[in-house]
Protein backbone atom coordinates (compact mmCIF):
# COMPACT_ATOMS: atom_id res chain seq x y z
CA UNK A 1 0.00 0.00 0.00
CA UNK A 2 1.53 3.42 -1.07
CA UNK A 3 1.72 5.55 1.78
CA UNK A 4 -0.07 9.04 2.09
CA UNK A 5 0.83 11.80 0.50
CA UNK A 6 1.85 15.31 2.97
CA UNK A 7 1.49 17.41 -0.45
CA UNK A 8 -1.13 17.75 -2.64
CA UNK A 9 0.11 17.13 -6.77
CA UNK A 10 0.67 20.05 -9.00
CA UNK A 11 -1.08 20.76 -12.42
CA UNK A 12 2.06 19.14 -14.20
CA UNK A 13 1.63 16.41 -12.32
CA UNK A 14 -1.92 15.62 -12.82
CA UNK A 15 -1.42 16.01 -16.25
CA UNK A 16 0.86 13.41 -16.53
CA UNK A 17 -1.24 11.28 -14.96
CA UNK A 18 -4.18 11.88 -17.11
CA UNK A 19 -2.06 11.78 -20.46
CA UNK A 20 -0.86 8.34 -19.22
CA UNK A 21 -4.52 6.74 -18.43
CA UNK A 22 -5.15 8.03 -22.30
CA UNK A 23 -1.91 6.45 -23.46
CA UNK A 24 -3.90 2.99 -22.30
CA UNK A 25 -6.43 3.31 -24.93
CA UNK A 26 -9.18 2.75 -23.43
CA UNK A 27 -10.50 4.04 -19.55
CA UNK A 28 -11.58 1.62 -17.78
CA UNK A 29 -13.49 1.06 -14.05
CA UNK A 30 -9.96 -0.01 -12.48
CA UNK A 31 -7.61 2.70 -14.37
CA UNK A 32 -9.83 5.47 -13.14
CA UNK A 33 -9.48 4.21 -9.57
CA UNK A 34 -6.02 4.15 -9.72
CA UNK A 35 -5.57 7.37 -10.91
CA UNK A 36 -7.84 8.78 -8.15
CA UNK A 37 -5.65 6.57 -5.49
CA UNK A 38 -2.52 7.91 -7.11
CA UNK A 39 -4.07 11.73 -6.87
CA UNK A 40 -5.24 10.92 -3.12
CA UNK A 41 -1.95 9.71 -2.21
CA UNK A 42 -2.72 6.29 -1.04
CA UNK A 43 -5.18 3.64 -2.06
CA UNK A 44 -8.82 3.93 -0.87
CA UNK A 45 -10.20 1.50 1.56
CA UNK A 46 -12.89 -0.42 -0.03
CA UNK A 47 -16.07 -0.87 2.70
CA UNK A 48 -16.47 -4.68 3.38
CA UNK A 49 -20.06 -6.24 1.41
CA UNK A 50 -22.92 -6.64 3.90
CA UNK A 51 -23.43 -9.90 4.43
CA UNK A 52 -26.94 -11.03 3.67
CA UNK A 53 -29.12 -12.14 5.61
CA UNK A 54 -31.17 -15.25 4.80
CA UNK A 55 -35.22 -14.60 4.70
CA UNK A 56 -37.17 -15.24 7.45
CA UNK A 57 -40.21 -17.55 7.54
CA UNK A 58 -42.27 -14.14 8.28
CA UNK A 59 -40.42 -12.09 6.09
CA UNK A 60 -41.38 -14.78 3.25
CA UNK A 61 -45.42 -15.24 4.77
CA UNK A 62 -45.83 -11.35 5.02
CA UNK A 63 -44.62 -10.73 1.19
CA UNK A 64 -46.89 -13.78 0.00
CA UNK A 65 -49.91 -12.26 1.47
CA UNK A 66 -49.52 -9.18 0.65
CA UNK A 67 -48.84 -10.25 -3.28
CA UNK A 68 -52.17 -12.18 -2.81
CA UNK A 69 -54.37 -8.65 -0.72
CA UNK A 70 -54.88 -11.08 2.28
CA UNK A 71 -54.35 -10.55 6.02
CA UNK A 72 -54.31 -14.23 7.11
CA UNK A 73 -53.12 -17.27 6.18
CA UNK A 74 -56.94 -18.11 5.94
CA UNK A 75 -58.20 -15.52 4.14
CA UNK A 76 -54.99 -17.26 1.82
CA UNK A 77 -56.36 -20.61 1.46
CA UNK A 78 -59.87 -19.16 0.73
CA UNK A 79 -58.20 -17.02 -2.00
CA UNK A 80 -59.36 -17.82 -5.76
CA UNK A 81 -56.41 -16.58 -7.18
CA UNK A 82 -53.85 -18.60 -4.99
CA UNK A 83 -56.48 -21.86 -4.92
CA UNK A 84 -56.58 -22.14 -8.76
CA UNK A 85 -52.68 -21.73 -9.23
CA UNK A 86 -51.40 -24.26 -6.61
CA UNK A 87 -53.84 -26.61 -7.85
CA UNK A 88 -52.38 -30.41 -7.75
CA UNK A 89 -49.56 -28.97 -5.20
CA UNK A 90 -49.24 -30.11 -1.84
CA UNK A 91 -48.38 -27.54 0.27
CA UNK A 92 -49.20 -26.81 3.60
CA UNK A 93 -48.04 -23.30 4.47
CA UNK A 94 -46.45 -24.65 7.83
CA UNK A 95 -42.73 -24.72 7.05
CA UNK A 96 -40.25 -21.99 6.06
CA UNK A 97 -39.13 -24.23 3.16
CA UNK A 98 -43.63 -24.08 2.25
CA UNK A 99 -43.20 -19.76 2.62
CA UNK A 100 -40.06 -19.78 0.61
CA UNK A 101 -41.36 -21.55 -2.35
CA UNK A 102 -44.07 -19.77 -2.99
CA UNK A 103 -41.97 -16.21 -2.65
CA UNK A 104 -39.72 -17.72 -4.92
CA UNK A 105 -42.98 -18.22 -7.47
CA UNK A 106 -44.87 -15.21 -6.37
CA UNK A 107 -42.65 -12.23 -5.06
CA UNK A 108 -38.98 -11.82 -6.20
CA UNK A 109 -35.52 -14.11 -5.58
CA UNK A 110 -34.95 -13.49 -2.17
CA UNK A 111 -31.79 -11.07 -2.03
CA UNK A 112 -29.57 -13.86 -0.05
CA UNK A 113 -29.73 -16.22 -3.41
CA UNK A 114 -28.62 -14.03 -6.27
CA UNK A 115 -25.44 -13.89 -7.60
CA UNK A 116 -25.14 -17.54 -7.64
CA UNK A 117 -22.68 -19.46 -10.23
CA UNK A 118 -22.88 -23.04 -10.92
CA UNK A 119 -23.99 -25.20 -13.87
CA UNK A 120 -27.63 -24.51 -12.90
CA UNK A 121 -27.26 -20.76 -12.57
CA UNK A 122 -28.13 -18.70 -15.01
CA UNK A 123 -27.78 -14.71 -15.21
CA UNK A 124 -26.85 -15.38 -11.02
CA UNK A 125 -30.07 -17.52 -10.30
CA UNK A 126 -30.71 -21.16 -9.50
CA UNK A 127 -33.44 -22.04 -12.48
CA UNK A 128 -33.96 -25.09 -10.38
CA UNK A 129 -34.84 -23.38 -7.71
CA UNK A 130 -36.49 -19.74 -9.37
CA UNK A 131 -38.65 -19.84 -11.94
CA UNK A 132 -37.98 -16.30 -13.70
CA UNK A 133 -38.28 -16.32 -17.12
CA UNK A 134 -37.40 -12.10 -17.67
CA UNK A 135 -34.62 -12.62 -15.42
CA UNK A 136 -33.07 -15.76 -16.89
CA UNK A 137 -33.07 -14.31 -20.34
CA UNK A 138 -32.29 -11.49 -19.90
CA UNK A 139 -35.34 -9.17 -20.76
CA UNK A 140 -37.43 -6.68 -20.11
CA UNK A 141 -41.53 -8.10 -20.08
CA UNK A 142 -42.55 -4.72 -21.10
CA UNK A 143 -40.49 -4.76 -24.44
CA UNK A 144 -39.33 -8.03 -25.03
CA UNK A 145 -41.04 -9.63 -28.19
CA UNK A 146 -41.34 -13.43 -29.00
CA UNK A 147 -37.95 -12.87 -31.57
CA UNK A 148 -36.53 -11.71 -28.74
CA UNK A 149 -37.63 -14.29 -26.19
CA UNK A 150 -36.52 -17.11 -29.05
CA UNK A 151 -33.42 -15.43 -29.73
CA UNK A 152 -32.46 -15.35 -26.04
CA UNK A 153 -33.58 -19.05 -25.53
CA UNK A 154 -31.32 -20.21 -28.46
CA UNK A 155 -28.60 -18.72 -27.24
CA UNK A 156 -28.54 -20.00 -23.67
CA UNK A 157 -29.46 -23.51 -25.76
CA UNK A 158 -25.86 -23.50 -26.50
CA UNK A 159 -24.91 -23.83 -23.11
CA UNK A 160 -26.73 -25.31 -21.49
CA UNK A 161 -29.00 -27.90 -24.00
CA UNK A 162 -27.57 -32.04 -22.71
CA UNK A 163 -26.03 -32.71 -26.52
CA UNK A 164 -23.45 -30.19 -25.43
CA UNK A 165 -22.89 -31.14 -21.80
CA UNK A 166 -25.71 -29.10 -20.28
CA UNK A 167 -28.17 -30.40 -17.53
CA UNK A 168 -30.99 -31.65 -19.01
CA UNK A 169 -33.19 -30.52 -15.91
CA UNK A 170 -31.69 -27.30 -16.90
CA UNK A 171 -32.86 -27.65 -20.60
CA UNK A 172 -36.11 -28.37 -19.62
CA UNK A 173 -36.86 -25.54 -17.28
CA UNK A 174 -35.51 -23.45 -19.90
CA UNK A 175 -38.09 -24.68 -22.59
CA UNK A 176 -40.47 -24.74 -19.66
CA UNK A 177 -39.82 -20.56 -19.09
CA UNK A 178 -39.78 -20.30 -23.17
CA UNK A 179 -42.77 -22.03 -23.87
CA UNK A 180 -44.87 -19.99 -20.72
CA UNK A 181 -43.67 -16.59 -21.63
CA UNK A 182 -44.27 -16.99 -25.12
CA UNK A 183 -47.95 -18.10 -24.15
CA UNK A 184 -48.44 -15.49 -22.60
CA UNK A 185 -47.38 -13.02 -25.89
CA UNK A 186 -49.89 -14.82 -27.68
Amino acid sequence: MAAARTKKLTKPEVELLIQELLQLGMITHDALLKFAERVNGSEFKHPPKPKIQAMTMTTAKKAVLQKFDCKTVAELRKNKTFTMSMTGEDISLKTKDDWMRLYRRWVAVPESERGQTGPTCINGIDVLENFRPWHVFGLDPKTATSEDVKASFRELVKVHHPDVGGDARVFERLQKMRDSVLALMD
